[in-house]
């Protein structure tokens, strides 16, 4: 619920989040505090991989739609259609739209891109997310572009505090350069 205004939002938003943390997941770039109360998405940041394991994803959905379309007709297909889009429209309007924007642009310096999102924290838990968060940076290797999409004007602020390059749209990045030091 730490993404999401309300419960009812939440509900809808839970499986949308997941399925958009699952090619992350089945790449292992996603880590976890040691507290276990704090979650941050890591990585080389590589969209047309992304966008194929989420092809994939949809072809079940797919399936289900053809099959009730050849089972049950048109009409029953096209029911299960808009149902499942309301219910992606809701989940993701419940995500926000700061977790849709691309973290990279036109103004993202050139280099081999990683990639900072997803940070979470169990709600009344004492924050580890973003020590995480500083500490994967702060791993990147030589040479990196460490980028991020802020979801709101508040978050856009804290990567700048933390040494963040403000791009547009609140993308942010972040050069590598092989003796980091902390910037807290």
């Amino acid at each position: 619920m730490a993404f999401a205004p309300n419960r009812i939002m939440a509900y809808f938003s839970v499986p949308v989040a997941m399925m958009i943390l699952l090619p992350y997941a089945i790449r292992r770039q996603v880590y976890e505090s040691a507290d276990g109360n704090g979650m941050v998405i890591f990585g080389p940041y590589r969209l047309v991989r992304d966008m194929a394991i989420l092809v994939v994803l949809f072809l079940p959905a797919l399936v289900l739609y053809f099959w009730v379309m050849v089972r049950f007709g048109p009409i029953y297909a096209s029911i299960l259609w808009a149902v499942g889009m309301g219910l992606l429209g809701i989940g993701l309007a419940g995500i926000g739209r700061g977790s849709m924007v691309m973290p990279t642009g036109s103004e993202t310096p050139e280099g081999d891109r990683w990639q900072i999102a997803g940070l979470a924290q169990r709600p009344g838990t004492r924050l580890s997310a973003l020590p995480l968060a500083l500490r994967l940076r702060d791993s990147a290797p030589a040479g990196t572009v460490v980028v991020a999409a802020a979801q709101n004007d508040r978050l856009l602020a804290g990567y700048k505090r933390l040494g963040f390059t403000e791009g547009k749209d609140r993308r942010v990045y972040w050069q590598a350069d092989g003796r980091q030091t902390r910037t807290t």
